[in-house]
Formats: C-alpha cells, sequence, structure tokens
C-alpha cells in the first residue's frame, strides 16, 4: 500500500484542535518545534505537525483539508503539504522516528512503546503509544501537568482527569499512588486510546474511563482530591462551575491548556469561584496553574 505524509506548520494555539483533526483521521501523530536558525525561542515560533495516510484514503484526506480550512478562518496558517513516503519505506517507521525517551520531573519517564529501556532506581515508567490522542508529554502543557502531578499527587488520593486524551495523566496520577481515578473525555477515538493505554500499564482497575465530562455521574460532590483539566483556556473556564462541586474543601486543581496571553482570563474565573492560587509551572509561552479550592 502506498502512503503519503501530511505535514503543516501551526501557531501553538492550534496545536490542539489540528491534533484532534489528525489524529481522527491520520494514521500516527508527531509534533516538533520550528524556528529561525540563530533566533531565541518565542511565542512567535511555529510546531510542524505530521500524519499519514493511505494515499487512496481521499475521504479522511477531504475532512482534514476541511477541518484546516476552518482553523484557518481563526487566523490564516501555511498550507497543508502532502509528501508520498517512499515505497521502501514503512511510514509506522518514519512516524516513530519523531519520538524518543521522555524524562520529566525528577522519577517520571515516559516511554513510547517501542524503545526498549530499564528502569532505573526510583524511576516511574510511563509506557505508551504515542499519537494515538492529544497528551503525550512532548507538548508543553502535557509536560508540566505530569510536572505537577508528580509535586501534588500523594497516595491515597481520588483523582479526576478531565479531559484525559492519551490517558497519561489519569496513568501518572495512578502510578504516583492515587488510590482512585476517574478519566473523562469527550472524544470516542481518546476514549478507546486511553483503554488501550491504561491495559497497556496495567492501572485499568485503578481508573474508571468514560466518554463525557463534567457534570458527569462518576464525578459526585466532594468526591475527589484532585482535579487535571488538560484542555483549554476556554474550557477551563467554562467547565470550572461544574469542577469545584466535585473537589473537597481545599482540593487541588491543575488547570493546563492555557497560553501566558490567556492565564489572566482563567485566573480571573477561578479566582471569582473562590479558588487560590498556589502554584506555577511555566514552559515556553504555555503556563499549568495550580489551586486550592475553598476551605468548608
Amino acid at each position: 500500500m502506498s502512503w503519503q505524509e501530511l505535514s503543516i506548520r501551526v501557531p501553538y494555539e492550534y496545536v490542539e484542535p489540528v491534533s484532534y483533526l489528525f489524529g481522527r483521521y491520520g494514521r500516527g501523530l508527531s509534533m516538533e518545534r520550528v524556528r529561525e536558525p540563530g533566533r531565541k525561542r518565542d511565542a512567535s515560533d511555529l510546531v510542524l505537525m505530521r500524519t499519514y495516510l493511505p494515499a487512496n484514503s481521499r475521504q479522511r484526506l477531504a475532512r482534514i483539508e476541511v477541518g484546516l480550512k476552518l482553523v484557518a478562518i481563526l487566523e490564516p496558517m501555511e498550507d497543508l503539504t502532502i509528501t508520498p513516503v517512499p515505497e521502501e519505506q514503512d511510514w509506522e517507521s518514519e512516524w516513530r522516528s519523531h519520538f524518543d525517551l521522555l524524562r520529566v520531573g525528577r522519577h517520571l519517564v515516559i516511554k513510547p512503546t517501542w524503545i526498549d529501556y530499564e528502569e532505573g532506581p526510583g524511576d516511574i515508567l510511563i509506557e505508551l503509544d504515542p499519537g494515538m490522542a492529544f497528551g503525550t508529554g512532548y507538548h508543553p502543557t502535557t509536560y508540566t501537568c505530569l510536572e505537577a502531578l508528580e509535586d501534588i499527587v500523594k497516595p491515597g488520593m481520588a483523582v479526576l482527569d478531565v479531559g484525559t486524551g492519551s490517558g497519561i495523566l489519569a496513568i501518572t496520577a495512578a502510578k504516583l499512588g492515587a488510590s482512585r481515578v476517574v478519566a473523562l473525555d469527550i472524544d470516542p477515538q481518546a476514549v478507546r486510546a486511553a483503554r488501550q493505554n491504561f491495559r497497556r500499564t496495567r492501572v485499568q482497575k485503578l481508573v474508571a474511563l468514560t466518554q463525557g465530562s463534567v457534570p458527569h455521574p462518576l464525578a459526585g460532590k466532594e468526591q475527589f482530591d484532585l482535579v487535571v483539566a488538560n484542555i483549554s483556556a476556554r474550557a477551563v473556564g467554562e467547565r470550572a462551575p461544574q469542577i469545584l462541586p466535585t473537589l473537597i474543601p481545599g482540593g487541588y486543581l491543575i488547570a493546563s491548556g492555557l497560553m501566558e496571553t490567556q492565564r489572566e482570563d482563567v485566573h480571573t474565573i477561578l479566582v471569582d469561584l473562590g479558588f487560590t492560587l498556589t502554584h506555577e509551572w511555566p514552559r515556553e509561552e504555555w503556563v499549568t496553574l495550580g489551586y486550592r479550592s475553598p476551605s468548608a
């Protein structure tokens, strides 16, 4: 079968919608930051995103192209580039070449399934299939959420993951000692990918996974010590009133998917609901914020 590589350079704020399009209709997803040689990183940098399709998948290609045109209504983007994959190359091997072992924080190690790695003392190993859904650790928002979980999660905590994506944050919470984790996502493909990753990492007995968002029957009143929401600035603001009742008094909220330019808008909403800012995890032009809910 002949394959083709689809690639496009997008501003950071459009990584999420393009990830959704590539993840839903393509095969595999990779991202890397690009900038002009000799220039320091700044907010104007772009992200090169890739996925793969069989050369005869005209309908899937058309859906990706339509989706990109809709995203480009908000701000013009570069054109989609389509490159044939040489017959002697396997698309999956080409895609896998864009990923490597990733260390986060003091102990976390994110390992793609195809890389051999021998755990060292103190390592908390998380093995998953990158690119199946948004959330691999290679994007700054996921990376900082992993840092935040390592700082906050204590054994025995109950954790709610809103917008679980690949399931990486729910897996991490379980590996760090959470006794109960609920993972929600509105995307059925993300739910399927997360379920596979939960089984692969053997946390499926600790994690309750379902399609949906808050409010949800699995996310009852004052059930969680910690809620992590790595979604988007708009979604965090919209979901915050439904997230607050799920937290115990003085519980933690990790709010992510925020660019530095969006933090004040989200912060204002959360403070108005009674949250208190306690932590910040910045990375590049993104920031993850940690809050405590009002005490009883």
